[in-house]
């Protein structure tokens, strides 16, 4: 494609991080096994005392407002990027370092 531009990030996508303690999922409906896992994901933070704050995106504008480049699934921990990685109940548990 000719004339066509590269792919510009937000500062915010540059240098991934959110605020806080605990973890924070941002996610969209974009890929079909988010809407399965991280209701899973809730419920078993909830269970365990784990600290966990869900966003939803669902707007354009909102996609480009999340701090890391990839809005599918983004998780953090205490403010730091940890993974895209969509977590299952018990990935997360492991990585929240709970004994199953």
């Amino acid at each position: 494609m000719e004339g066509a531009k590269p792919p510009r990030f937000k500062d915010c996508a540059k240098h991934p991080q959110t605020g806080g303690d605990g973890f924070v999922l941002f996610y969209t409906d974009q890929c079909p096994y988010t809407c399965y896992w991280v209701p899973k994901v809730e419920e078993v933070a909830k269970e365990h005392g784990i600290p966990l704050k869900a966003i939803h995106i669902t707007t354009k504008e909102a996609a480009r407002n999340v701090p890391a480049p990839v809005t599918t699934y983004a998780l953090f921990r205490n403010g730091k990027f940890v993974t895209q990685g969509i977590q299952s109940d018990k990935k997360f548990l492991k990585l929240a370092g709970m004994k199953q």
